[in-house]
């Protein structure tokens, strides 16, 4: 019973990559990055404002049926920022900021996909039952020719909505501390999160089955290694304890053009050969046949004897 069920299982998932449809979209766009920093439990401090960076990535699409299916991808991220202070008792007002280090962003998620919206009217399509009554054959020739004119496709979109999560390897040290000019400077990681909620929407045009581009719209939160972390440090023997969290979130629009790779392609009809006319032949000219030529009359001895009897 287990091994038909499986053998079941098996055969509908077979009939789903039968239909699935793969794509890869290179994708281009700018990242705003909202990063908030509570110093001692003190309201939220932005430390840049506005935090605004190019992005570029990569997605990779696995759909079934042009209607749902799970992606991943991977885009550039910076929404790390270096929060930097001398002071512990001061940081929240002497401080000084900077955007952090390139990192990579790794996406997955799952996607669907509405049915194609009509972005043009549609022309009526030609009649085919044209009459080539009374036309000669080159105009009824013409005439069958337009009414075979394939329509022009028209555009039409897609609204295809996701969710899923984001992971940032290879986090930074949380809290740091370096010597400039002499004195200890720390140095607090912002928006150092290492897994994050996604979701947005991708608006997928195209030109009847032809896929043109996409613009995507996404929210990001970041949810991993957003926890509080606690210095400690002594200033003239005395002990001051300092706490610092901070939360991120960010808004992306990018632009990409797919790549598709489709596993249901329709084979092509082969064109139809155009049918040349048999030349008529001319009928090559028969010449009459030309007479026997006639031999000459044997002429009888009595003959000559008649011709020749005056000479005796």
């Amino acid at each position: 019973m287990r091994k038909a069920a499986l053998a079941g299982l098996a055969f509908v998932a077979c009939g789903f990559a039968t239909n699935a449809q793969f794509s890869v979209t290179p994708r281009v766009g700018i990242e705003q990055a909202f990063n908030c920093v509570k110093y001692n439990n003190t309201s939220c401090i932005n430390p840049i404002s506005p935090n605004i960076s190019p992005q570029v990535g990569l997605r990779a699409d696995y759909q079934f049926n042009k209607t749902h299916g799970p992606f991943v991808g991977i885009a550039s991220n910076r929404s790390l920022v270096n929060y930097e202070f001398t002071n512990p008792e001061t940081g929240d007002k002497e401080y000084s900021s900077a955007r952090g280090d390139w990192k990579l962003r790794l996406e997955a998620g799952y996607q669907v996909s509405s049915k194609p919206i009509s972005l043009g009217k549609k022309a009526k399509p030609t009649t085919t039952n044209v009459s080539t009554e009374g036309l000669s054959p080159c105009a009824a020739r013409r005439m069958q020719a337009l009414a075979a004119v394939p329509q022009k496709p028209v555009m039409n979109l897609r609204i295809q909505p996701y969710a899923g999560m984001a992971f940032v390897p290879n986090p930074e040290e949380a809290i740091t501390t370096s010597m400039q000019s002499g004195e200890t400077v720390y140095q607090y990681h912002a928006g150092n999160y290492t897994s994050a909620f996604i979701t947005g929407v991708n608006l997928a045009f195209a030109k009847g089955s032809v896929n043109k581009y996409v613009i995507g719209i996404q929210y990001l939160k970041g949810i991993g290694n957003t926890h509080t972390e606690t210095l400690s440090t002594t200033i003239e023997n005395k002990l001051t304890t300092t706490t610092l969290s901070s939360s991120s979130a960010a808004w992306n629009i990018n632009i990409g053009i797919p790549l598709t790779f489709s596993k249901n392609k329709q084979t092509a009809a082969a064109p139809a050969k155009a049918v040349v006319p048999v030349k008529a032949e001319t009928p090559a000219k028969v010449e009459a046949a030309k007479p026997a030529a006639t031999a000459p009359a044997k002429k009888s001895c009595s003959y000559y004897r008649s011709r020749c009897s005056h000479w005796d």
